[in-house]
């Protein structure tokens, strides 16, 4: 079901019909809600008379974009109370999928959340789709005219969400999707570790490179009609400033972002408040689903780190059951702490790496000697780098106040790890 929030502004009412071209395209019934505030100057009876009309207009309103839009399936419903509390609980109630409300560009600082489509979207736990042009989506549901889209994705699985829905429109009908996701060049040099080849405020190749293969990832194959851009952006400032930048740019008729499953105003503190904010394209907010993954991991890529003590070899033997079952490769990291090893030591370290394999596994094995001072860091980054799927390593810390005191390289990167990290306990003595 899709919910559309009406409140007779003029806005509002043409927006309607936008909310109706979507749920014929969706094949979703569309319910009208209005939400009907108590004016405390007003007496009963004329209380009643604006409610009884309220109640004949939304129902003349359903009526109409039945007629419109064959298959939205159109009724109407009026509640009291506080407008975005009310369309919030509604859309719990009768589980939507989607809930819809007219606004405009809102003036004034993103702290003060002062207007109902912003409160809708604090508010609610489904999608939130807020409209600021009709005719794009009508254009859309009726003549096939391509949506064009910008969907901002992250690097965390916040993104996940907006994700689906917009291969759930790309199903529905065609969409032009420029998936795009903001970077900065000393974080992103951080997280891939590698070291800045040139100044901070222009584009590295390589971290493009990295960051558009990522996106490519979180996007999968896009299922669908339309056409897809993958566009990594250097961003210096508000991420939500770039993303609105490229939206204007394209001419995007909507941009989807993902939002945190946090209440509040956290909710909407980063990228997609500002996005709903200071935009002048429609915005969906699809909040982080709590779905359960359909389709197992493909291990596809493992690394293990290796320090070459005399345990090592089980996070080397472990990674390489793990790369053979799944039919992928094995990646073999040493990280050196000291001084950045010569070409013959950097060989000799590749040797003692490949020893701890066997050359009849059937495995594609690759190794890897890096230089860090933080073990740890160098092997999160080596993870996000090569893509791991998975990392292996050993863990000699034995617990207690030895953990307390000084921690371990095992549980700093499971601590800081994005990827799934299996820790191998050597048998005790």
């Amino acid at each position: 079901m899709l919910i559309y929030g009406h409140d007779f502004s003029d806005s509002s009412t043409s927006m309607a019909s936008a909310a109706a071209a979507l749920a014929a395209r969706l094949e979703l019934p569309l319910l009208l809600v209005h939400v009907h505030e108590a004016h405390p100057t007003l007496d009963q009876e004329a209380e009643a008379r604006i409610t009884a009309r309220a109640r004949e207009a939304l129902e003349s309103l359903a009526a109409e974009l039945d007629r419109r839009w064959p298959g939205c399936r159109a009724r109407a419903v009026q509640l009291r109370g506080r407008p975005a509390f009310e369309l919030a609980a509604v859309a719990a109630r009768e589980r939507a999928e989607l809930l819809i409300v007219a606004s405009g560009a809102h003036a004034g600082p993103l702290w003060r959340i002062g207007t109902t489509s912003e409160r809708v979207a604090v508010e609610a736990e489904c999608p939130v789709l807020v409209l600021r042009a009709a005719e794009p989506f009508e254009a859309w549901a009726r003549d096939g005219r391509p949506l064009r889209l910008v969907l901002g994705i992250s690097d965390d699985a916040s993104c996940a969400g907006a994700v689906r829905w917009t291969s759930r429109l790309r199903a529905a009908a065609r969409c032009d999707v420029t998936a795009a996701q903001v970077y900065s060049t000393p974080e992103a040099a951080d997280r891939y570790g590698l070291a800045l080849q040139r100044p901070w405020t222009e584009p590295d190749p390589e971290l493009e490179r990295l960051v558009a293969r990522d996106i490519t990832r979180r996007v999968g194959s896009l299922e669908g009609q339309g056409k897809l851009d993958i566009h990594p952006a250097l961003g210096l400032g508000r991420a939500s400033d770039h993303v609105l930048d490229l939206a204007e740019r394209s001419a995007a008729d909507l941009v989807v972002v993902g939002t945190h499953r946090a209440r509040g105003l956290s909710r909407l503190a980063s990228v997609s408040g500002g996005v709903l904010h200071h935009g002048r394209s429609s915005v969906l907010l699809v909040p982080a689903s709590r779905e359960r993954q359909e389709t197992p991991p493909e291990l596809r890529r493992v690394l293990a780190a290796v320090d070459l003590s005399p345990v090592s070899d089980l996070a080397a033997s472990h990674g390489l059951a793990l790369a053979r079952l799944a039919g992928g490769e094995l990646h073999l990291l040493h990280v050196v702490e000291s001084e950045e090893p010569s070409p013959s030591q950097a060989i000799a370290l590749a040797a003692r790496m490949r020893a701890l394999v066997s050359e009849m596994s059937g495995v594609p094995v690759r190794t890897e000697v890096v230089s860090a001072r933080e073990p740890a860091g160098a092997i999160t980054a080596a993870a996000e780098r090569l893509d791991a799927d998975v990392v292996c390593l050993v863990s000699h810390t034995r617990g207690g106040l030895e953990r307390l005191a000084l921690g371990s390289v095992a549980e700093r990167v499971v601590r800081t790890c994005r990827r799934p990290v299996l820790v191998v306990h050597p048998a005790r003595a």
